[in-house]
């Protein structure tokens, strides 16, 4: 259905075109500063219409191709925040890791101290010598 409306747009379109460049065979002169040159008035349209296009298509294309420019670095740049951001998750990740095997290596060492003493005193009750506070 889509395709038929075009269809039928187009060819309105063309119609519409055509009655335009039939009632517009008028010969004009086009003044160009250094020279004049005379023409159909439709042919003087059109190639009016072709130079605005072309214009208007440079414009856009200079404008895509800064933009993408544009997108290309912020692209990098994010990409680079990215590999920072990892970069700092590492190290506090590895620091983390580091403060973790030091508290265990403390709790060891205060386990065996604790084990050691708890020998002391077993000692010290079976061998009868009395304990002293502190």
């Amino acid at each position: 259905m889509k395709n038929q409306w075009r269809l039928v747009a187009s060819i309105i379109l063309i119609l519409i075109i055509t009655l335009f460049a039939v009632f517009n065979v008028d010969t004009v002169p086009v003044n160009f500063g250094f020279t004049s040159v005379k023409g159909p008035l439709i042919i003087v349209i059109l190639l009016s219409l072709l130079m605005g296009s072309l214009i208007t298509l440079l414009v856009a294309t200079g404008s895509a191709s800064k933009k993408n420019k544009e997108f290309k670095q912020m692209r990098a740049e994010i990409e680079s925040k990215g590999s920072d951001i990892q970069r700092a998750v590492d190290e506090v990740k590895a620091n983390h890791q580091k403060q973790v095997e030091e508290l265990q290596n403390q709790l060891l060492e205060k386990d065996g101290k604790i084990k050691s003493l708890e020998e002391e005193l077993i000692k010290r009750y079976t061998a009868g010598t009395p304990v002293q506070p502190g």
